[in-house]
C-alpha cells in the first residue's frame, strides 16, 4: 500500500492507492496419457505369412467384407468345425499335401495340379441363394462347382491352370446348358478359397484386396473366440491378401483384453500376484508405446517379440487377468510421458544403462542393483565354441577376419557388461560393439553382454610388475630364452615350456572360447526374476516398476 499527499487548493487529500498483486501458479503441465479403447494385433503377415490354415468357432463365423460404408455381411459359416482358408493360386497335390507351386507348363509333377483359372457361369447374381441354386443346378456337369463373391455373387467352376482348359470346358458346358453364359476368369492374386473342413469341398473363393472381417457368432454369456491354427483369440479376426500375394491376418480387440493375452506370455502365471501386476503394466506402457509401428502392414502391433509376445485367450489365466484388472489404467510416467517400459527375463545382479546396450541416453533408464533377481536358473551360464565355428557365424554376417587368432573385450560399462568385443584375425580385426556378438553367435547361447572369457590357451602368470598372479593368453606374452626376450608370435600354434621335471607345450593361437556369463536377456529395465524376487520380499507392484525405472511415477 502506498500513501499520497496532494494539494488541491486549501484542501490537503489523503491519496490512498493499494497495489493488488495477484501471483499465478505457472507449472507446466501434460494431457493425461490415453490408454486406447482397441488394438490391432498382427498374427500372420509378409514373408512369414500362413498361406494354408483352419478358422473355427464354436456357434460358427460371420464374413463380411470391407466397404467405402463400413462392413457387409457376406455370409455366415455356421459349422463349429469351420473352414480351410488358402490362397487362390497353383498346387501340386501329392499324398493329400498341398504345395503352392511356381507353375510351368513344362514342368515336371507328381500327383495332382490345380490352378487360379475358372469359369464363370452367368452373370451377377442378386444375393447368395440365387448363386446356389445355380451351382447346385451345374455339379452333373462338374463337381467343382462353387461360389465366389467379386463386386457380387457369383458362380465359378473348376481350378484350372491354363485358358486352354477353360475353354475346352466351356464349350462342353454350352453344349449341355446352353442356357447360361460362359466366361473365362484369368488369376488374381487377391482372391482366397475356402473349403469345408469335414467334406473337403471347396466352398467359396472371395476376393480380399479389402479386408474380410470375421466375427465369431456369440450365444449366451459364452466368450466368443476364434480359433486359427492352434491359438484361441478373442474380439473380431480380419484378413487380407495383399500386394505380394500372402494373406496378411490380424485379431482386433479391447486394449486390455489384449493385455490378458501378452501377460501370461511374458511371466509364468504361478509368480507372486505384485510381479503379475508389475508386468501387467510394463506391458500396457510397451503397448501404448508400440501402436504404430506395423502400420503400414494394416494393424499396430505385432504377436511377437518386435512389440511384445502375445498368445490370445487360449493362453489367458485368472491371475494375470486379475493382475491386469487391478492394474487397469495404470501406466509407468517420466515427466507425466509414458516411457517404453523395456524388460528382460534376469540381470545377473544388476540392470544396465540404455546407451550401453543401444545408442540412445534414457534417463529412466539407467542401471540400478537387482539383488532381489539373484537366484534366477540364469544368474551364471556358460557357452564355448571352437573358433571355426565363430569363423562360419562371422562369414554368415559377412564379417571375415581371416583365422582367428583372439577375442578380447575392449571396453567394459560401469555396470559390468562388455560394451565392445575385438575378434583379431589374420585378415584383419573386427570390433563388434554391445548386442552385435549376440546377435551373431546367438542370443539364446551368449545369454547376455555380462560375461567373461577364457581359452585353451589361457596361462597362469606372474606379473613382473605387480608379482602377482594372473591369467593371460601365449600371445599378449613376452617370454625370455637362450635368445634372449621376444613376443611369441601368434603364426606359431605351440609354445614348449620346461619345468624342473618335463617339457611341456601349450596353444599360442586359441581354439575354443568359454564365454561364462550372467543373467540373460539385454539388462534394460525391468528385471523379471527381479520382480519376482522384490515381489515375494513385500514390495508392492509400484515399488517395484519405480525402483527398475529411474526417476519414475506410477500413475
Amino acid at each position: 500500500m502506498k500513501q499520497y499527499i496532494l494539494r488541491s487548493g486549501s484542501r490537503i487529500i489523503t491519496l490512498i492507492i493499494v497495489t493488488i498483486i495477484i501471483f499465478s501458479s505457472f507449472s507446466t503441465t501434460y494431457a493425461a496419457p490415453i490408454v486406447p479403447q482397441n488394438i490391432k494385433v498382427g498374427l500372420s503377415f509378409n514373408n512369414a505369412a500362413n498361406n494354408n490354415f483352419i478358422l473355427k468357432s464354436d456357434y460358427g463365423i460371420k464374413l463380411s467384407s470391407k466397404t467405402s460404408a463400413g462392413y457387409a455381411e457376406i455370409l455366415t459359416f455356421p459349422a463349429a468345425t469351420g473352414f480351410k482358408v488358402r490362397k487362390d493360386a497353383y498346387y501340386n497335390i501329392v499324398n493329400n499335401k498341398e504345395t503352392e507351386i511356381n507353375y510351368t507348363k513344362a514342368g515336371l509333377y507328381n500327383g495332382e495340379l490345380e490352378g487360379p483359372y475358372h469359369i464363370q457361369i452367368g452373370d451377377v447374381y442378386p444375393d447368395l441363394n440365387s448363386a446356389k441354386v445355380v451351382a447346385d443346378s451345374m455339379i452333373s456337369l462338374s463337381q467343382t462347382v462353387f461360389v465366389a463373391y467379386e463386386n457380387g455373387w457369383r458362380v465359378w467352376s473348376q481350378l484350372y491352370l491354363e485358358e486352354s482348359e477353360c475353354l475346352t470346358q466351356i464349350q462342353i458346358f454350352k453344349n449341355e446348358m446352353p442356357n447360361y453364359t460362359y466366361t473365362v476368369v484369368a488369376p488374381n492374386k487377391s482372391r482366397i478359397q475356402l473349403f469345408d473342413t469335414v467334406t473337403g469341398k471347396l466352398m467359396y473363393i472371395i476376393n480380399a484386396e479389402q479386408e474380410i472381417k470375421l466375427e465369431p457368432v456369440a450365444k449366451d454369456n459364452i466368450t466368443p473366440v476364434i480359433s486359427f491354427g492352434t491359438l484361441k483369440y478373442r474380439g473380431v479376426l480380419f484378413l487380407k491378401r495383399v500386394a505380394a500375394g500372402h494373406i496378411n491376418i490380424y485379431n482386433e480387440l479391447l486394449f486390455e483384453q489384449y493385455l490378458y493375452g501378452v501377460v501370461p506370455a511374458e511371466m509364468p502365471n504361478s509368480w507372486h500376484i505384485e510381479a503379475l501386476k508389475a508386468q501387467a503394466v510394463a506391458a500396457r506402457n510397451y503397448g501404448i508405446i508400440n501402436i504404430g509401428r506395423h502400420t503400414a502392414d494394416g494393424f499396430d502391433v505385432c504377436n511377437g517379440t518386435h512389440c511384445q509376445a502375445y498368445r490370445g485367450f487360449g493362453h489367458e489365466n485368472p491371475r494375470t487377468n486379475q493382475a491386469t484388472d487391478e492394474t487397469k489404467g495404470k501406466l509407468v510416467l517420466y515427466n507425466d510421458k509414458v516411457i517404453p517400459t523395456y524388460f528382460h527375463s534376469s540381470s545377473g545382479g544388476r540392470t544396465e544403462n540404455s546407451e550401453n546396450v543401444w545408442s540412445t541416453v534414457l534417463p529412466y533408464m539407467k542401471g540400478v542393483d537387482d539383488k532381489y533377481g539373484l537366484g534366477s536358473p540364469y544368474d551364471n551360464w556358460t557357452k564355448q565354441y571352437n573358433k571355426k565355428d565363430i569363423q562360419t557365424k562371422l562369414l554368415a554376417n559377412s564379417i571375415d577376419v581371416g583365422e582367428i587368432n583372439d577375442i578380447v573385450p575392449l571396453t567394459i560399462s560401469e555396470n559390468g557388461r562388455v560394451t565392445c568385443l575385438e575378434v583379431r584375425g589374420t585378415k584383419g580385426n573386427a570390433k563388434l560393439d554391445k548386442e552385435k556378438i549376440r546377435t551373431i553367435l546367438g542370443s539364446s547361447d551368449i545369454k547376455s553382454t555380462w560375461y567373461k572369457i577364457t581359452t585353451d590357451a589361457d596361462m597362469s602368470v606372474i606379473n613382473s610388475v605387480t608379482g602377482k598372479s594372473e591369467t593371460a593368453r601365449p600371445g599378449s606374452l613376452y617370454v625370455m630364452s637362450a635368445n634372449g626376450v621376444s613376443k611369441l608370435s601368434t603364426t606359431n600354434n605351440k609354445v614348449y615350456l620346461k619345468d624342473q621335471v618335463a617339457l611341456s607345450s601349450m596353444s599360442v593361437i586359441p581354439q575354443t572360447y568359454l564365454f561364462a556369463g550372467k543373467g540373460w536377456g539385454h539388462g534394460l529395465g525391468m528385471s523379471q526374476y527381479g520382480a519376482k524376487g522384490m515381489a515375494e520380499a513385500g514390495f508392492n507392484f509400484i515399488q517395484i516398476l519405480e525402483h527398475y525405472y529411474t526417476g519414475t511415477k506410477v500413475n
